[in-house]
């Protein structure tokens, strides 16, 4: 069997807010192997962001606190890598797409100067992995960067310092071949007439335009692994379906490692190999999806399925889970879901519950429930 493209162990994030401290992930392990799609689902506010962003260390620290836990990224453990090495890691290895994608554009640049920054970006490192005698650059440490002064801010553009006095690595030649990389991503999410989105703003395309040049971006940088934090549900029902089919063919074409984020269980069924579902913070199971959808082993993920609407209003009450999500600063004791579990005894409100216990009488080998009671799931109504 191949090697996890990404294996987090005993993950556990923390906020320090005014309100005290926000336990937003708990003790959260699963692993991907090199292109599978996995879907993360769950309520809102249960942590499923924060996972994402934490995997390419996007989190603001403070006030997100990583207490204890492991990201291995191909075999580097990206929690041990000082920040300066991050940016090495993000684009060509790990890319994303982001919810908002009109809070993600720069306003300020074209559709095109966008793109090509991240394919330079990819040639750069490139350049930097051929034999002697090719283009090397050594990568710069930014922690230790001296900030322009505010007279020079004021007075006169800002350049880096990395590349003042030295030639751009990319000549004529170059930019041509970078402007046929940019027109070919656009043509790969599927833009009409891309010669002419590549000088536009991005306030001058539509939401799923601008989702799509989203997703193009991602992918000129040949990441190993792709997340998708809902990238859907900024979007109308219309687009959303063109936005889904569109990442349908391309795991086909490109065929990435995709983590993507999700509160509709629709989409995870459509686009996901495996699923974990998230409940406060906790990861509460984790198998292929045919098998957690079809054969659950946690209550809750028995309760969520059964929540989504299958028939017309007309007949009858709509599902619901009884109780409400717990306060991430005043998580209740032992297991978070107990109450509001019908299968819930005494030993549940002061014991956690198994860490990741193989599911009981599971079809699949694969399939992991956090139930010390999965054996009863089944009986669920």
């Amino acid at each position: 069997m191949a090697d996890p493209v990404l294996r987090v162990e005993g993950l556990s994030i923390d906020y320090e807010v005014g309100a005290g401290l926000v336990h937003a992930v708990s003790d959260v392990s699963f692993s991907m192997l090199p292109g599978r799609v996995v879907g993360i689902v769950g309520e809102t506010g249960c942590g499923k962001s924060t996972l994402a962003h934490a995997i390419p260390r996007l989190l603001r620290e403070p006030p997100a606190r990583i207490r204890r836990g492991k990201i291995w990224f191909r075999g580097i453990d990206l929690l041990a890598l000082p920040k300066w090495k991050l940016p090495l890691v993000r684009g060509t290895g790990v890319s994303m797409i982001f919810q908002e994608p009109i809070n993600s554009l720069n306003p300020a640049y074209r559709i095109y100067d966008q793109i090509a920054e991240a394919v330079k970006v990819r040639k750069i490192r490139q350049a930097a992995g051929t034999p002697a005698g090719k283009r090397r650059l050594v990568p710069f440490d930014y922690s230790r960067r001296e900030g322009p002064s505010a007279g020079e801010v004021l007075s006169k553009p800002v350049r880096s310092s990395v590349l003042s006095g030295r030639k751009l690595p990319f000549d004529r030649r170059d930019s041509e071949e970078i402007r046929k990389e940019v027109l070919e991503c656009l043509l790969l999410v599927r833009i009409n007439d891309p010669e002419t989105i590549l000088e536009l703003y991005p306030h001058e395309l539509s939401g799923g335009m601008r989702q799509r040049i989203m997703i193009a971006m991602a992918l000129s940088g040949r990441p190993s692994l792709l997340i998708a934090d809902e990238p859907t549900s900024a979007l109308d029902i219309t687009i959303q379906a063109q936005v889904l089919t569109l990442m349908n063919e391309l795991m086909e074409e490109v065929r990435t490692s995709i983590l993507f984020i999700s509160h509709d269980l629709g989409v995870i069924a459509e686009m996901a190999d495996d699923v974990g579902v998230m409940y406060a913070g906790h990861l509460v199971e984790f198998g292929p999806v045919s098998e957690v959808y079809e054969d659950p082993r946690h209550p809750y993920t028995k309760a969520l399925l059964r929540s989504v609407p299958m028939k017309y209003k007309a007949d009858g009450e709509l599902p619901s889970i009884p109780g409400s999500v717990p306060n991430l600063s005043r998580l209740p004791s032992g297991c978070t879901f107990h109450p509001r579990c019908p299968l819930a005894r005494a030993v549940c409100s002061t014991d956690p519950g198994p860490p990741f216990e193989r599911a009981a009488r599971a079809r699949s080998p694969d399939q992991w429930a956090a139930c010390y009671f999965s054996e009863e799931v089944a009986s669920l109504p």
